[in-house]
């Protein structure tokens, strides 16, 4: 048995981001990573890269998703033509919405 420490998994590891992503935005993950890491050597910059990650995780899955591209034209053709043919009502996706709201 290794006295090596156990990694625990974080999906907001980069690496793990980036095995998630599709290549295609790479680039833009990692020029942005890059500037909130050096924004981060400031102690009031780790909130940012902190949320950048955690933003490009939920990314990283949404565009990984292979269903995703035609659900977003669909809802891009539904706000081009004012339908709600195929929405769903917030309250009933998040049922404290109303009290979400007040609390804004």
């Amino acid at each position: 048995m290794s006295a090596q420490p156990v990694q625990e998994y974080d999906p907001d590891d980069p690496v793990e981001i980036l095995r998630v992503l599709p290549e295609q935005f790479h680039d833009q993950f990692l020029a942005e990573y890059r500037a909130a890491v050096e924004g981060a050597h400031r102690v009031e910059g780790y909130r940012a890269l902190h949320g950048l990650l955690r933003l490009w995780r939920l990314t990283a899955i949404m565009y990984s998703d292979p269903g995703f591209e035609a659900r977003l034209e669909q809802v891009r053709e539904a706000a081009r033509t004012g339908s709600l043919e195929g929405t769903v009502p917030i309250e009933d996706i998040v049922p404290d919405w109303p009290d979400r709201l007040r609390r804004r």
